[in-house]
């Protein structure tokens, strides 16, 4: 069997896919010829406490975590938020199918991955990463604003739904049994979360909060944090958001010994999905692998459903 890097190098099917798959960053300098503009939406992926920090002036606010309602995930079939409140609460940010939008965070982007995600799942076609967030935002003279967020204007947002960005509990449940055509990958960097040492939070509507009752992970699920991914993780200026294709490649070789494939479907999660398991979502479609899918209701939806079997430590 050739090596998964000799797959990745030489396979003209994975060349192709790299070549033609579109770019989800947008570099400093083009993000700020857009500022201004009237058909442009800026948003700040990081949570509320940091906005005073310093953001772009005129940005909107997206901090997906907060975008992930387990009533909604369970109702939707594996949604972060069914369509209509997704619509309104897309809308609310002055975005439409027309608007050019910039996401980004303090430069980790892990944040602004969830950003991305949430609205590319939702079908809006015109989101990029902001690569190296507002410490390179900063680094090349960006304005930055620290004051009260701005009056924003709403905008009617139609919902189109893009199913094969994602897998519902029933697909992940079917995933633990069937290693021959999938591959499951825990994105979180926290092996006490993986271990089950330690219990997250949750929303499972606006504004209310739980404590996730059970720790552990999916069975099978391979720990694969998104630090190994990278290549920014400490937020530094002039730094890219992801490692270089060959760094990244080298990640997915790693993954070889734990059941990877290039055909098989690769399923990630984090906590609630939107973040560090986007994160490895936007890594893995860079280095080469198509057959993608997030698990937005990720150990949220898991740890809270006594029916659902615990992964068991080696």
């Amino acid at each position: 069997m050739k090596s998964l890097v000799s797959l990745l190098l030489l396979s003209p099917l994975v060349a192709a896919a790299v070549a033609h798959a579109e770019d989800p960053f947008i570099g400093v300098e083009d993000a700020k010829a857009l500022v201004g503009k009237t058909d442009v939406r800026f948003v700040f992926a990081d949570a509320e406490r940091d906005w005073d920090k310093g953001h772009i002036a005129g940005s909107a606010q997206l901090y997906a975590h907060d975008w992930q309602l387990l009533d909604d995930v369970k109702a939707c079939t594996g949604l972060p938020m069914c369509e209509p409140t997704a619509a309104k609460a897309i809308g609310a940010l002055g975005i439409d199918d027309k608007t050019q939008v910039v996401v980004y965070d303090a430069g980790t982007g892990v944040n602004a991955s969830g950003a991305w995600f949430f609205l590319a799942l939702y079908g809006h076609k015109n989101t990029r990463i902001l690569d190296g967030g507002l410490a390179s935002w900063k680094a090349h003279g960006g304005a930055v604003d620290t004051g009260k967020a701005s009056a924003i204007a709403p905008k009617a947002f139609v919902p189109k739904v893009q199913r094969d960005m994602i897998a519902d509990v029933t697909e992940v449940k079917k995933a633990t049994g069937d290693a021959a055509h999938y591959l499951i990958v825990d994105a979180r960097h926290n092996l006490e979360e993986y271990a089950g040492k330690t219990l997250q939070s949750s929303l499972s509507s606006p504004g209310k909060e739980f404590t996730v009752a059970r720790g552990g992970f999916v069975p099978g699920a391979v720990f694969s944090p998104w630090t190994k991914y990278a290549g920014n993780r400490n937020a530094e200026a002039d730094k890219p958001t992801l490692k270089d294709a060959p760094e990244l490649k080298k990640q997915i070789e790693k993954l070889q010994k734990n059941g990877y494939a290039p055909d098989k479907t690769v399923i990630s999660y984090c906590h609630v999905g939107l973040g560090r398991g986007s994160f490895q979502y936007l890594a893995l479609k860079k280095a080469g692998h198509d057959k993608v899918k997030l698990y937005v209701g990720s150990w949220a939806e898991w740890g809270s459903d006594p029916s659902l079997p615990l992964g068991t430590q080696p």
